[in-house]
């Protein structure tokens, strides 16, 4: 180990700490440590008591082998960086600082302080981080034109310099407009609430006519998906994980996310039922297992996936043997879809497109809106009305026939019209 630390977990926990000195956030130091410990375990793996430079040589050789780094993803570029950091910080107490390139976003004065009161509001009314940010980042925008425009307090707040700013400088996108006439519409609302404002500006914001309307799924045909299976070489190692994959999304229509966080412990063979809780809306998900899948798994695990104590099905091929994550299954199924050779145009090509064909089929086959939404394991049944629009054999059956006209009609005018 280096002569300024006694041990591995010294040394991470001496990096962290810098790591937070010159700013980085906590999820960003949690994935530092995360891949160290990659390292902790390819050491303990090796029996090597100390760190040097020369051991993170040797990890990476093992985890990435011959690739050169353009050869390597974005994630392993990534660890590959990140390995390189902590061997730097071992010999020299410092890592490559980067440059930040963007201001950083700052809510200050009278105005800046009302927004984090609002912001602060919301939270306790439990709207989502994501929806947080969103709030932030409108209402961040709309103090710095206040500030440009000389304004420091809200009780100078025109109605003319709402519409000034609404007319110049909100998002083109029209969802994004949208979000942001809402934002700040409500934000006005609460200051008139608190007695900060004369008037209620609320009215100052115009009513948009947006209506979300979601996008055709994209959907392939039996024929389609019977090709990319067949494509696949299941001779091979990856082969036979990419088969099962792939098959998991096509006949259980799974999430990414779910594939890639499918642990043994959700695999109930003697039941022939999958069941799990979801990512994305954490209600647990019971489905059965059909043979083809079971069999694809059963395939996989006896002669492919690494060994390793990993409660995870699915794990990466190099050293250490991560779980796959959601973004490296949706690659796999992308791979497999456009090595199969049929012809994609503009149709996506994830694995979230196999999980509409799933929903598709189902309703191909006279399934109800009701139990497809059960089996898509959606919160709310109108997410799966969607699919109702690409059931083109049930729409033809809603078609009206078009009533013929009388013959007087084509011959008014002398028929000057139809000549």
């Amino acid at each position: 180990m280096n002569r300024y630390y006694s041990s591995f977990e010294e040394l991470t926990e001496a990096a962290s700490d810098y790591l937070k000195d010159i700013g980085r956030g906590k999820q960003t130091i949690s994935i530092y440590l995360w891949i160290w410990n990659r390292i902790k375990v390819y050491m303990d793996c090796k029996e090597l008591r100390n760190f040097s430079s020369q051991t993170v040589a040797a990890y990476l050789s093992e985890a990435y082998g011959d690739k050169t780094i353009s050869d390597l993803t974005h994630h392993q570029k990534h660890c590959y960086r990140c390995a390189l950091c902590l061997a730097q910080f071992a010999e020299t107490g410092k890592m490559i600082e980067v440059i930040n390139r963007r201001p950083a976003a700052v809510l200050d004065g009278e105005v800046g302080e009302l927004i984090r009161q609002y912001i602060e509001y919301k939270k306790s009314v439990r709207i989502c981080e994501k929806t947080t940010k969103s709030y932030f980042w409108y209402l961040y925008c709309f103090q710095q034109y206040l500030h440009r425009s000389g304004i420091t307090s809200i009780k100078v707040l025109s109605p003319i310099t709402i519409v000034n700013y609404l007319t110049t400088h909100l998002p083109d996108a029209a969802g994004a407009k949208h979000l942001a006439l809402s934002i700040i519409r409500n934000f006005l609302s609460y200051l008139f609430g608190l007695g900060k404002t004369a008037k209620d500006l609320f009215f100052v914001i115009p009513r948009d006519n947006y209506k979300k309307q979601a996008k055709l799924p994209s959907v392939y045909t039996r024929a389609e998906i019977t090709t990319i299976l067949d494509s696949i070489d299941r001779s091979t190692l990856m082969g036979k994980r990419d088969y099962a994959l792939v098959l998991l999304a096509v006949r259980l229509g799974l999430r990414a996310s779910d594939i890639s966080g499918l642990e043994f412990s959700h695999l109930l063979w003697s039941q022939n039922i999958i069941s799990f809780k979801q990512r994305k809306t954490t209600e647990v998900l019971r489905l059965p297992l059909p043979a083809d899948v079971g069999e694809a798994l059963i395939d996989y695990i006896r002669y492919s996936r690494p060994s390793s104590k990993s409660p995870f099905v699915f794990l990466e091929k190099l050293f250490p043997h991560p779980p796959i994550d959601a973004k490296r299954v949706s690659k796999i199924a992308t791979q497999a879809i456009l090595q199969s050779g049929i012809k994609v145009g503009e149709r996506k090509h994830g694995s979230h497109a196999l999980r509409h064909t799933m929903a598709s089929m189902l309703l191909e086959s006279q399934v109800s809106i009701p139990v497809i939404s059960s089996i898509l394991g959606h919160a709310n049944i109108q997410t799966s009305m969607c699919y109702l629009r690409i059931d083109i054999q049930t729409l033809r059956q809603c078609a009206l026939e078009v009533p013929s006209l009388p013959e007087e009609f084509y011959t008014q005018n002398k028929g000057a019209f139809y000549e």
